[in-house]
């Protein structure tokens, strides 16, 4: 069965709001990912997780949006960013759009943490504008956050290594797209443990500090790529799908009991 809206006819996704199958938006960036991946990593990974989600909860998957809130590396070559409030504009444009056409449960995919907490409150926005008229939920999630427990359990670096262009998305482009990772570009380059870290357990906060900047020998990068592998990177994946999925179906569950 189809998943992807953007291969559907106009007949094929009103089918699909028939069957009341879920869409799935996935929010990317395009950005510096170290001298070793790609810019288009985020996006990337948010779709191919979309995919991988739909194909085992029987969902859809909207266009990914591939511009995000990238300030951060905006000083390295490659790196296009969205201010907040436009990006925010944006996914509430397509989530509304979607709503509007009948979906009734829409689930903002993110692949860009930074994006995170403006999907959040792009999720709020749309229950509180469009409730009345319309019957649907939103969940906005990052695709590693579900399986964090179980992705933390397998990693290779220490904590603060799964951030940026780190172990977790190396190993993900080597398990996928190994063709344009370049491991051998890391050789020589430092890139210090952060203090946060996408999947391991620890505070609730969210701090900010100034950017990096290739003037200081930054590589855009956060963590460790160093222990990065494909092997790593098709077990984080099945972790993170599986986690997603039972997220999925718990939601389904709750909503059914609560609409009995």
């Amino acid at each position: 069965m189809e998943v992807r809206l953007a291969h559907m006819t106009f007949i094929e996704v009103e089918q699909a709001i028939t069957e009341r199958r879920i869409v799935i938006v996935p929010t990317g960036a395009t950005e510096a990912h170290g001298p070793h991946m790609p810019t288009d990593t985020d996006t990337h990974q948010a779709e191919h997780m979309a995919v991988r989600l739909a194909e085992r909860v029987n969902a859809v998957v909207a266009p990914a949006i591939p511009y995000g809130i990238s300030k951060t590396f905006e000083h390295f070559k490659g790196t296009v960013s969205l201010s907040i409030p436009l990006y925010q504009e944006l996914v509430y444009e397509v989530g509304a759009a979607l709503i509007k056409q009948g979906f009734t449960h829409l689930v903002l995919l993110n692949g860009n943490r930074p994006n995170g907490t403006s999907n959040d409150a792009v999720a709020r926005r749309l229950i509180d504008d469009l409730d009345e008229r319309f019957d649907f939920k939103v969940t906005a999630v990052s695709y590693w956050e579900p399986g964090a427990a179980q992705i933390h359990a397998l990693r290779k670096s220490k904590v603060g290594g799964m951030g940026h262009g780190c172990e977790y998305e190396t190993s993900f482009q080597l398990a996928t797209r190994p063709e344009l990772v370049h491991m051998e570009r890391l050789k020589g380059v430092y890139a210090p443990l952060v203090g946060w870290d996408l999947v391991a357990p620890g505070e609730p906060s969210r701090t900010y500090a100034r950017r990096p900047n290739p003037t200081t020998n930054h590589a855009s990068i956060f963590g460790d790529p160093h222990t990065a592998s494909a092997e790593a990177g098709k077990a984080f994946i099945d972790a993170a799908v599986d986690g997603l999925v039972r997220m999925i179906e718990g939601l389904q569950l709750s909503y059914g009991e609560r609409r009995k």
